[in-house]
């Protein structure tokens, strides 16, 4: 099971439809970022730079944080919308969008 570890923004939505999207077993964890959780010392431990979404996966014992790499190991476990044939263009949209489209609207 994916635990996702999220608060209602533009980042954590696009993990949620991931996971939706691909039918893997998850629940939701709320981190209240008006109330400073993703503070707390026991975060920061899964979350380095204090930020959301992150996700353990219990299955594989395994942390991952940042949306997009989330995006791309959802998309690996799941072996659904990053078809191995076509993740160097998957991954050049997608760093622009973390790195230009997402930013700039975001402003």
């Amino acid at each position: 099971m994916i635990e996702l570890l999220t608060a209602n923004t533009p980042n954590g939505k696009k993990i949620s439809i991931m996971l939706e999207e691909t039918n893997l077993d998850y629940k939701v964890t709320k981190i209240n970022i008006y109330k400073d959780e993703q503070f707390k010392p026991e975060f920061k431990k899964i979350s380095p730079f204090n930020k959301i979404p992150v996700i353990i996966d219990h299955e594989n014992n395994k942390t991952v944080f940042e949306s997009g790499v989330i995006l791309m190991y959802l998309g690996e476990k799941s072996k659904k919308l990053y078809p191995e044939a076509d993740r160097l263009e998957i991954n050049q949209w997608l760093m622009a969008q973390m790195a230009i489209v997402g930013p700039m609207i975001g402003q």
